[in-house]
C-alpha cells in the first residue's frame, strides 16, 4: 500500500508539472498576452513570470483535461484537484484565470491559485482543494525560492496574497512568503521557525487585514517567534502600496513596525474612538 500511495503522489506531481507547463505556454497565446501585460504593468517581468511559473488558464472547459487523457490513471486525475465533475462530465477546475503555481519546499508544483480575469466571476481567487500532495495549511507560497534569503537575513515578512509576494520580491525584498487563501496556521509557523525566529506581518491595511494580522501575531508569539506588525496604509495592500510608491515607504514601515500587543491596542482603541463618535 505504501508503494501505491507513493506512486499516486508521484503521478499527481507529474500532472501538476505538465499543467503548470501548459499554463505557462498559454501566456504566449493571443488571450494570454493580456495576462503578460497585467504582470508587466505591475513590474513583474518575463524572467519573474518564468521563475515563479506564472501562467494563464484558457477560457476553455477542457484544455487541461484533453491534454492529460490517456496519459495518466483516472485515479490520479480524479485526485489531482484539477478537474471537477459536472452534469456534462468532467471539466477543468481553473478556466480563464491568471495562474499561480504553488510549490512545495523543494520547488515542485503541488497546487495552483487562480485569479479571476472576468469582472463577472463571483470568486476572485480560487485555490486547489486538498489532495494527496497538497494541504494549504502546511504550505507557504514562495518559500522554496526565498528560504535561503530568509535564513541569511534571519527575518521573514509574511504577506497574505500571491501578488503581494511577487511585488515585494521584484522590488528586491526577497525575505518574504505568502499564506495565500487561508488564515495563518501552526503548521505554516513551524515551516517559518525552521529558517528564522523573527517575523514581520504585513497584511492588508483594511479592517479584515488588521484583524487577521492581530490573530496571526498572537499565534506567532505562542509559537515562540519574535513578531512585529507592519502598518500598511488604510485600504491598501502591500502590492498596491509598493507598486505606487516604491519599496522605501514599505521598508521604513518595517523598521517602525509595532509589537503585536501595541498594534492590537492601537487598532482597538482607535476603533473604539470612531465607534463612539458615530
Amino acid at each position: 500500500k505504501e508503494k501505491k500511495v507513493k506512486d499516486l503522489a508521484s503521478e499527481i506531481l507529474e500532472i501538476h508539472r505538465v499543467a503548470s507547463g501548459i499554463y505557462q505556454e498559454n501566456i504566449k497565446t493571443q488571450d494570454g498576452q493580456k495576462i503578460e501585460k497585467y504582470f508587466i504593468d505591475r513590474g513583474i517581468l518575463p524572467e519573474h513570470i518564468s521563475k515563479f511559473k506564472l501562467g494563464y488558464s484558457l477560457d476553455s472547459y477542457d484544455q487541461i483535461l484533453k491534454s492529460m487523457q490517456g496519459k495518466f490513471s483516472s485515479t490520479a486525475m480524479n485526485e489531482s484537484g484539477l478537474f471537477i465533475s459536472t452534469k456534462k462530465g468532467y471539466m477543468d477546475r481553473f478556466r480563464n484565470r491568471i495562474m499561480f503555481s504553488i510549490d512545495n519546499i523543494y520547488g515542485k508544483t503541488i497546487a495552483f491559485g487562480g485569479r479571476a480575469i472576468s469582472k463577472n466571476e463571483t470568486q476572485k481567487y480560487m485555490n486547489s482543494p486538498t489532495t494527496p500532495i497538497y494541504n494549504k495549511s502546511a504550505v507557504l507560497y514562495g518559500l522554496s525560492e526565498t528560504k535561503e534569503t530568509i535564513s541569511d537575513m534571519d527575518s521573514v515578512i509574511v504577506v497574505e496574497g500571491y501578488m503581494d509576494f511577487l511585488q515585494l520580491y521584484v522590488n528586491g525584498i526577497e525575505n518574504v512568503v505568502a499564506i495565500s487563501g487561508t488564515s495563518l496556521t501552526d503548521q505554516q509557523i513551524k515551516l517559518i521557525s525552521r529558517v528564522t525566529k523573527n517575523c514581520y506581518i504585513a497584511f492588508d491595511g483594511d479592517s479584515a487585514g488588521i484583524a487577521a494580522a492581530i490573530r496571526a501575531g498572537y499565534l506567532m508569539m505562542k509559537n515562540g517567534i519574535n513578531t512585529k506588525v507592519v502598518e500598511i496604509p488604510d485600504g491598501k495592500d502591500p502590492d498596491d502600496w509598493v507598486k505606487e510608491n516604491g519599496k522605501e515607504p514599505f521598508l521604513s514601515a518595517c523598521n517602525d513596525s509595532l509589537e503585536v500587543v501595541d498594534f492590537h491596542y492601537k487598532n482597538y482603541s482607535s476603533k473604539n474612538e470612531t465607534d463612539s463618535v458615530d
